[in-house]
């Protein structure tokens, strides 16, 4: 599973923070906001979910493209790829991975998603709960479906403190599906926030998108690192 790491220069051991990607994949904006994660004093660590079938995912353009109709296609059959089983494994073999790393602080870790890995975080915090303190989720997609391995089975086996952000226009995430969302929190074991960012869409926080909005990027940077300030210092 191919990795993108960043740290300070200087210091540690240094507390981890494991990112887990959006569905257009491990790229130049995602390392942009592990960077930016770094330079508060985290060991921040991006694997790419995809690695199974592909090193590297360079999705074309999603909309006002011809080809935007096949690349969307193209990209939600990899996301159908990795299950949320699949990826709470992958994210165990990061977390088995960090004793070999000499900067990487030991104790429990942060975790952030964005998009399709708000459900990710949340089972990963479900199965691995003795090793994540703290999570957030940003416009996380699938939270509440009708399968199986839904996340919002999972709630009561969570015991880090968890965030959830959503934007108001969300064709991916409708307020009513955040709401019910909400309800199911307020009934789980663990602390838990959530918050609709108003007036923004989903991927606000992505500088490649299309749909970026700076102030409600900068609130996600405060909320994000408040939290792991609190769990991991």
């Amino acid at each position: 599973m191919n990795t993108y790491t960043v740290r300070p220069d200087e210091g540690g051991p240094l507390p981890v923070v494991v990112m887990l990607m959006d569905a257009p994949g491990v790229r130049e904006a995602l390392r942009d906001i592990c960077r930016r994660i770094a330079q508060s004093g985290y060991y921040v660590l991006l694997p790419n979910l995809y690695y199974r079938t592909h090193a590297t995912f360079q999705l074309g353009p999603t909309r006002d493209h011809p080809d935007a109709e096949a690349n969307v296609k193209r990209m939600l059959g990899m996301v159908a790829s990795i299950p949320n089983e699949k990826v709470a494994a992958d994210t165990g073999a990061v977390l088995d991975r960090l004793p070999a790393l000499a900067d990487a602080k030991p104790g429990k870790i942060g975790l952030v998603g964005y998009c399709m890995s708000g459900a990710f975080v949340t089972v990963a915090a479900a199965r691995h709960p003795e090793r994540i303190a703290c999570f957030a989720s940003y416009y996380g997609t699938r939270l509440t479906t009708d399968k199986p391995d839904s996340p919002h089975l999972l709630l009561a086996d969570i015991k880090a403190e968890g965030y959830y952000a959503f934007a108001e226009h969300d064709t991916y995430v409708p307020l009513g599906n955040v709401a019910r969302f909400e309800e199911l929190l307020a009934a789980a074991p663990f602390p838990s926030r959530v918050e609709t960012e108003r007036g923004v869409h989903h991927g606000y926080a992505f500088t490649d998108r299309g749909l970026y909005d700076h102030a409600a990027c900068e609130k996600h940077y405060e909320r994000m690192l408040a939290l792991f300030r609190r769990h991991v210092g």
